[in-house]
């Protein structure tokens, strides 16, 4: 693998040390001379600590022009203390003069909570006012800012924020801030009067859900899930974010294998099964049969699990009982799911690789699992209703080269601006480049990143603010290229609303990712790609893919020793995928573990199956017939073979396949072969039909005699002794009769 030369700056901290120091420099120089009109000049870093906590819920207007409008904010203020706080007055706060570049841009989001950023607006009325604010108590506050107080008149951007003073019992009212919220509004004015040009937007809205799954393949932390997918959950806050109700266009990001989560938790959780497939069960003959021959059983002969398509939730037990946990969570997933389907229908969708794939690791350690992600997520869309385009969009934004090189030709490739060296691509006119043969959607780092603290980075409006900060420095800069954010992988919107109200600016236009994807890209060479040894140390490992190899395959093995035609491979293959996700990167240890536990309970079900012979075994030849059983323990009908393992010269007659019924056992009389005589070790093995060892076996030993030609040779000299000996007698007794003692007597 290529990396960028040694002199190349770590991409996250490009260009940020010296902007960041260039905009310290220029706050350190605003809190000198303006120490006399901020109270608050003196402050020290205290973010951390305050006492009280301001959340910023509306902005009105969102942004600024050359308009004299008053500027609106609503929010509230929490007491986190143990004090009763009393006079608490809360001030607007601006910058005077603006951030002119996304650099900066980025710097200024990346300073501390306490740093000095502008100053507070004192004029009297422009303030609010709380009496009394009881230990964990919260309310609301609104102000507003006259524009002449603003004072703010260049093109850019500008901090905008709330600081709260208040005293306590035992701390009387200082020139320090108790509590501050702050954010960023951009400023375009009028051109002449007239209405300057557009920039182009592009939100991508993703559902992403990082799956684990218990050994036997039930989806696991089910009170995470009935969290998520209920009410005020973050998978539900996202579906009323991207409501087409609320009038925001949005480019739908999805894994399928987090709608397969939801329709097995609709359907009650059930396990891993090893029932019959339901699409493959015989059917009862017609008048006028088939003359083709009638499928064999077992596992199909192609390796691919994803060579048809078939239901992602295993059949229910037939005697499965659900608590009332299960139940009233399979009824959370259902409405999850029909919401899902009516927020979507109709509109611009995007499909990951199922499960989320870890995609640059696959490229590296299992080039197949991207092929089957694929396949495996065009399947679920297609089941579930949804039309939806392929696409590869990593959670950090970053994918390496041979990543790249391995999406299909009609795959959608987002990446962000972070993953290219040198000139930043959001140059390219249309955020969207040629590169190893595919066009690929740049989007921002920086809109992505949110706001400032303390204020959570992904607060919606946070991003907000961002994203129409990062528009408007490019439409000041006469780029012009659109603008993509995609919201981070975990984004738990509060008030989804605050993300899209006031995306009304008369100089932003919103668009889909699809449309910008139709338009001309702009070439790059492979060495505009930055991927680093961090990054590719990020990638899950070796050891992920080869726990992933272990369980396919002994699912294949346990798939094929069942007679009828079944889904264990499929469902493996699904829980496989998901293991492998980028979501388990920083969990990488734990999933490989998950799925060595899945290992073990599918290697148990295979142990189920056993042969049971006795412990030792006389032959009274160099051949006879040894007795076993074969054993089965599952709750399904199996085809098994019995193979022999020995040292010595030992042969086991084949007796073929042998078809066990469930949960129970078959007698089995193989004839046994000896060349020579003596003791032999011998392991009788339990096989699928293909002769692929199961694991389970039984050892005995079997005792041969050379009897042949030294037997017959003592039963004839016996023979001889025995009937030499009654002649003997009989002569004897016949003499004894003829003499003359005998004929005086008489």
């Amino acid at each position: 693998m290529q990396h960028p030369s040694p002199s190349l700056p770590a991409r996250r901290t490009r260009g940020r040390i010296l902007a960041l120091t260039l905009v310290m420099g220029l706050l350190a120089l605003m809190s000198t001379t303006s120490a006399s009109a901020d109270p608050g000049k003196a402050r020290t870093a205290r973010a951390s600590l305050d006492p009280l906590l301001v959340h910023l819920d509306t902005i009105s207007p969102a942004t600024l022009s050359d308009k004299d409008e008053p500027v609106t904010i609503t929010g509230t203020v929490t007491n986190e203390s143990a004090e009763q706080w009393t006079e608490i007055n809360l001030y607007a706060i601006r910058s005077a003069a603006p951030i002119v570049d996304a650099t900066s841009l980025s710097a200024s989001a990346a300073t501390d909570a306490g740093e000095f950023v502008g100053e507070r607006v004192i004029t009297p009325g422009t303030e609010a006012t709380v009496d009394v604010l009881d230990p964990g108590e919260t309310t609301t506050f609104s102000l507003t800012v006259p524009r002449s107080e603003l004072g703010l008149s260049a093109s850019g951007v500008y901090w905008l924020g709330v600081q709260a003073s208040g005293l306590t019992a035992t701390l009387p009212k200082d020139v320090f801030a108790d509590g501050r919220a702050r954010t960023f509004i951009p400023l375009v004015p009028r051109t002449g009067g007239k209405t300057p040009d557009t920039v182009e937007a592009a939100i991508v809205l993703p559902i992403r859900e990082t799956v684990w799954f218990t050994p036997d393949g039930r989806v696991d932390r089910v009170g995470r899930w009935a969290r998520s997918l209920g009410e005020g959950g973050r998978l539900s806050a996202i579906l009323e974010a991207g409501d087409p109700a609320t009038g925001a266009e949005v480019t739908w990001l999805i894994d399928p294998a987090v709608i397969a989560a939801a329709a097995r938790l609709a359907a009650g959780n059930p396990p891993r099964s090893l029932a019959p497939d339901p699409a493959a069960l015989p059917v009862e003959p017609t008048e006028s049969p088939s003359e083709e021959p009638a499928p064999s059983g077992g596992a199909p002969a192609t390796p691919d699990p994803y060579a048809t398509a078939f239901d992602p939730v295993p059949q229910a037990e037939p005697d499965q009982e659900l608590t009332e946990d299960e139940q009233q969570l399979a009824i959370v997933a259902r409405a999850w799911l029909d919401r899902l389907l009516q927020v979507t229908s109709g509109e611009i969708v995007l499909s990951l690789p199922y499960g989320d794939l870890d995609v640059s690791a696959a490229a590296a350690h299992g080039p197949g699992y991207y092929e089957q992600a694929v396949t495996r997520s065009q399947q679920v869309m297609d089941r579930a209703g949804l039309a939806a385009t392929p696409a590869l969009a990593p959670r950090d934004g970053i994918l390496s080269p041979a990543a790249i090189s391995a999406g299909t030709e009609d795959t959608t490739i987002l990446l962000a601006d972070t993953s290219f060296a040198g000139a930043v691509p959001p140059n390219a006119p249309e955020s969207l480049v040629r590169l190893l043969g595919h066009k690929i959607v740049v989007t921002s780092s920086g809109a992505s990143s949110g706001g400032p603290s303390p204020t959570a980075a992904d607060d919606p409006l946070a991003l907000r603010q961002r994203l129409l900060s990062e528009a408007a420095l490019r439409l000041q800069s006469g780029t012009r290229s659109p603008v993509v954010m995609m919201l981070p992988a975990d984004w738990k919107p509060t008030d989804p609303s605050a993300l899209f109200d006031g995306l009304d600016a008369r100089w932003l236009e919103q668009v889909s990712v699809g449309e910008l994807g139709q338009r001309r890209a702009v070439s790059m060479n492979r060495g505009g790609l930055a991927y680093t040894d961090e990054d590719e140390t990020a990638e899950l490992g070796v050891t992920n893919f080869s726990s992933a190899d272990q369980l396919t395959g002994r699912a294949g093995l346990l798939a094929g020793l069942l007679t009828q035609q079944n889904l264990v491979r499929q469902q493996v293959a699904d829980e496989v995928l998901m293991s492998l996700s980028t979501g388990h990167r920083p969990n990488a240890a734990r999933a490989a573990d998950s799925v060595r536990a899945a290992t073990d309970f599918v290697s148990e079900q295979l142990a189920s199956v056993t042969v049971d012979a006795p412990d030792a075994v006389t032959l009274s030849s160099d051949s006879g017939q040894l007795g076993a059983d074969i054993v089965n323990g599952l709750d399904q009908p199996v085809t098994v073979r019995i193979a022999v393992q020995s040292n010595s010269s030992l042969e086991l007659e084949d007796l073929g396949e042998r078809q066990i019924g469930a949960d129970s056992r078959a007698r089995i009389l193989p004839t046994v072969t000896v060349s020579r005589p003596g003791i032999h070790q011998a392991r009788l093995v339990v096989t699928d039909a293909q002769g692929m060892a199961t694991g389970a076996s039984t050892t005995l030993q079997i005792r041969a005699a050379q009897v042949s030609g030294l037997i017959w040779l003592l039963l004839a000299g016996g023979a001889a002794l025995l009937f030499g000996t009654i002649g003997v007698r009989l002569v004897r007794r016949i003499r004894g009769r003829n003499s003359p003692a005998s004929e005086s007597t008489g």
